[in-house]
């Protein structure tokens, strides 16, 4: 792409969901007819520093302020954290899962909220994953903030199954924010004979690393996928009998969105946040989601996920399918041709 493109998305690129959710947002801007440029933030030697909630945060937006420099008639930043250092020049959009507010709490994220305010308020629109994220950002924003479109990552389409699929799969890059300890106490309870566990994202070594500060044993028939390509993962989603989340918070519920894209059954605890994934989970089958965040109340969705019938779980894929419409391409490209690049890319800009 040569000379100023209408739109610059400023990335910071640190989660396999949050690359793929930029590059599917500016194929919608192209599918538009509009040209768009994604820059990705660079934290070279600076990366290191990252060791507390604050200081990745303060890393990152200087690395996203940074990738700011090239400019279009509009710039998109993905996620609060990219605009919270960022020279607020021209047309500006934010688009977050999340917001500091909310997950930024405690002394750790003071400076986040605080600079929150200000971004929010002073964007030219923004656009939040969810309702729940549109709301908090309102709130933050205050009286006379900026309009808000909604506009979530796509679902993706699932392809066909992989043969070799787990029992169960699971997403823990993060395992304790992902409740990996509760996942595996409850999998020891409920686990069938021969059953494999399949958790994507992270590595066996670095897993067991942070999991033995909080003395979790691995249970039997646990396999570590690591980083898996979007098009491996959803075919083992989409294979696996179950998806489970033990979240103890969620921004959103990528994973659980994927999950419930492939048909696969989603077996969720109530994780804290904006966690979309969450009222579909309940609409689709409130016994699979555990009553309590214990290991009997998830166990006890979990065994109700394994014994559904092929009939049980056909209509759960089907009334999925149903319910994911407004969160699919098509839509979403729709959306962004006619409430978001209007308001970016007016004659005025």
């Amino acid at each position: 792409m040569s000379g100023r493109p209408d739109i610059v998305v400023v990335s910071l690129g640190t989660t396999m969901g949050w690359r793929a959710a930029d590059q599917a947002f500016a194929e919608q801007v192209r599918a538009a007819g509009a040209s768009c440029r994604v820059v990705t933030s660079r934290m070279g030697l600076t990366r290191g520093l990252r060791r507390s909630m604050a200081i990745t945060d303060l890393v990152e937006a200087m690395a996203a302020r940074q990738a700011a420099g090239r400019e279009g008639r509009a710039t998109v930043y993905s996620g609060v954290t990219a605009a919270l250092l960022a020279p607020h020049r021209g047309r500006v959009a934010v688009r977050f899962d999340s917001t500091a507010a909310v997950n930024r709490t405690g002394p750790g994220g003071a400076w986040q909220r605080h600079r929150e305010r200000s971004v929010l308020a002073g964007a030219t629109l923004l656009l939040p994953w969810s309702e729940a994220a549109a709301r908090s950002a309102a709130g933050v924003a205050g009286p006379g903030g900026p309009p808000a479109v909604i506009l979530p990552p796509p679902v993706p389409t699932p392809g066909p199954p992989a043969r070799d699929a787990p029992d169960v799969v699971a997403y823990g890059a993060n395992p304790l924010k992902r409740g990996i300890d509760l996942l595996f106490a409850a999998w020891r309870e409920v686990r069938p004979e021969g059953g494999r566990l399949a958790i994507a994202g992270l590595e066996r070594a670095e897993a067991q690393r942070r999991l033995r500060r909080t003395g979790t044993p691995e249970p039997p028939g646990v396999e570590w996928l690591g980083a898996v390509e979007r098009e491996r993962w959803m075919a083992i989603v989409g294979g696996a009998r179950l998806f489970v989340n033990a979240s103890r918070f969620e921004d959103w519920g990528l994973a659980q969105m994927e999950a419930l894209a492939a048909g696969t059954p989603l077996v969720t605890v109530e994780s804290g946040g904006a966690n979309e994934a969450l009222g579909l989970a309940r609409a689709l089958a409130p016994e699979l989601v555990a009553r309590e965040r214990t290991v009997e109340s998830l166990a006890l969705a979990i065994r109700a996920g394994l014994s559904l019938e092929p009939s049980a779980r056909a209509s759960y894929a089907q009334r999925a399918e149903r319910l994911l419409e407004p969160y699919r391409e098509d839509a979403l490209r729709r959306r962004v041709a006619e409430e978001v690049l209007p308001r970016l890319l007016d004659s005025s800009s």
